[in-house]
């Protein structure tokens, strides 16, 4: 037997006969209890987010601006600091390339006591009076061949004997002068005493000492001395000399070198 096949009019006729049921649509997230693993549908959307405070544009970006500012300024600063160092280093090299400097050579070339006496107390106390006239001669120069030096005034004081028998012989201040290059200076420096109390012990050795022409001498100053290219002073440094610590003979032969030492730059 033949099976009818329903033809396409019979179809729209049963169609139209059953009821439309509404589609439901799922929330969103909804997930199938019947089928876990099932995904939500590409159509479902995602949970609204709360949204962020919003700010204000002027608060944030000033705070930028001021980083960003003080980023800069330290980058020009460590870059004019490096510019200057640099330059300072190559200036010092120049300098000490093209002019050699050196200290200035400073001798005690002689020593004279045309005066040295003695004299008691009135009363046999253990004391004496020094009545001293010297005279100290320094010679200075200047072994640079481009610089000059410029001494100011200074303050020399003489001293005898050594340890605990040391007596001052005076001091005295000295003018400046002004040296030129490769040029030698002597300076004469006198000094004098009169009645300086002195212990009888010290006073009885310095005179034996004084005539085996084994008294110790020492001469000190301390003054400043600028550096200068011409007429043109450079720097200026605070030195003290220490000439001396040799015997009496010892000048017959010889000059006793003096020691030089920086103390302050001007």
């Amino acid at each position: 037997m033949e099976q009818k096949r329903p033809t396409i009019a019979g179809d729209e006729e049963l169609a139209a006969e059953k009821p439309l049921k509404p589609v439901l649509q799922k929330p969103p997230g909804f997930r199938d209890q019947e089928n876990p693993s099932a995904l939500p549908s590409e159509t479902a959307t995602l949970p609204h987010r709360r949204p962020r405070p919003i700010h204000p544009a002027s608060l944030y970006p000033e705070k930028k601006r001021r980083r960003s500012w003080c980023r800069v300024f330290c980058c020009c600063l460590c870059i004019f600091v490096a510019v200057i160092l640099l330059l300072l280093i190559v200036a010092v090299t120049f300098f000490f390339l093209w002019y050699s400097p050196k200290l200035p050579v400073v001798r005690l070339a002689s020593f004279k006591i045309s005066k040295f006496n003695f004299s008691s107390g009135g009363s046999d106390d253990g004391w004496s009076f020094l009545t001293s006239d010297a005279t100290a001669m320094l010679d200075f120069r200047n072994p640079n061949g481009k610089l000059w030096f410029h001494y100011g005034d200074a303050d020399v004081a003489v001293i005898l004997g050594e340890k605990d028998f040391e007596t001052n012989l005076g001091s005295t201040k000295v003018k400046g002068f002004i040296e030129k290059p490769g040029n030698r200076t002597a300076v004469i420096i006198p000094t004098r005493v009169r009645k300086r109390q002195v212990d009888d012990p010290r006073a009885k050795r310095l005179r034996a000492e004084l005539k085996s022409k084994k008294l110790l001498v020492k001469v000190t100053a301390k003054t400043k001395v600028g550096l200068a290219v011409g007429s043109r002073r450079i720097v200026t440094v605070g030195v003290s000399f220490r000439c001396g610590g040799v015997r009496l003979q010892t000048f017959d032969s010889q000059m006793a070198k003096c020691t030089i030492k920086l103390l302050k730059w001007y």
